[in-house]
């Protein structure tokens, strides 16, 4: 349990930093503007300002949205151990063997990050690099710090390279008996993060559509072949992480 509040402390502070950035609140005086008298510059000038500030209140709802994910635990904990005299004394349990990723949105589920979970795993030092396809071999007590190996042998035919990692660092990808309720169709025009067919490499994509099989149809960046469109298992289409 304590790996829950730590979650939602780190989720807290970056709700904070949101509002640092760009106030949730209207200031006052651009409530007085009259639009009227504004020259076309100054009104761009608004329009960014507004487009910036809508984009903040989403961030911080969806913050908001996964503050609450993780508190919903701590609070049931609460409640059953209340009744039986327990108090919040943390033990050891099943829980402590699961973790959870950062990114998260209505159309993918974080959790659970079980041993043996496949995720998507981008390296911090890559920067700007490619996500790539790896198993989850061990999960701290929090569930926000993971050990992941590459699936992919090396030019030797040796186990593939691990990785330590937090939960920033990695994308869940759903479990094939998922029920398909828990993965619902990304609307077309919704920016992903999907596995390239034939490789184990994760991309930036944009949807185009969905078909009844639940592949979806997707336009990946820098593809060679002008709208060329491929299509993609639902499950290996995952949450684009705008910021890390």
């Amino acid at each position: 349990m304590d790996g829950q509040w730590d979650i939602i402390i780190s989720l807290l502070q970056e709700l904070y930093n949101a509002n640092e950035k760009i106030s949730f609140d209207d200031p006052v005086n651009e409530k007085r503007i009259n639009f009227q008298n504004l020259s076309e510059d100054q009104l761009k000038s608004q329009l960014e300002r507004f487009q910036e500030h809508n984009q903040n209140i989403k961030l911080a709802r969806g913050l908001l949205v996964t503050i609450l994910q993780n508190l919903e635990p701590v609070l049931q904990y609460v409640r059953e151990n209340s009744q039986n005299g327990e108090g919040m004394n943390v033990k050891n349990n099943e829980a402590d063997s699961r973790g959870r990723s950062y990114w998260s949105n209505p159309h993918n589920p974080n959790e659970p990050i079980l041993v043996g979970s496949e995720v998507a795993y981008k390296p911090k030092r890559s920067g700007d690099g490619e996500w790539f396809q790896c198993e989850v071999v061990k999960i701290s007590g929090d569930g926000t710090k993971f050990e992941v190996r590459d699936p992919e042998p090396d030019e030797f035919g040796n186990q593939g390279q691990m990785y330590k990692c937090n939960w920033k660092d990695i994308i869940l990808i759903p479990p094939p008996h998922l029920p398909k309720q828990m993965t619902p169709n990304y609307p077309a025009g919704t920016k992903v993060l999907a596995r390239y067919p034939e490789t184990t490499t994760f991309y930036p994509a944009f949807v185009i559509g969905n078909k009844r099989d639940g592949t979806c149809r997707l336009r990946f960046d820098g593809e060679d072949e002008v709208d060329k469109e491929t299509e993609v298992s639902r499950r290996l289409v995952l949450p684009f992480p705008s910021r890390r």
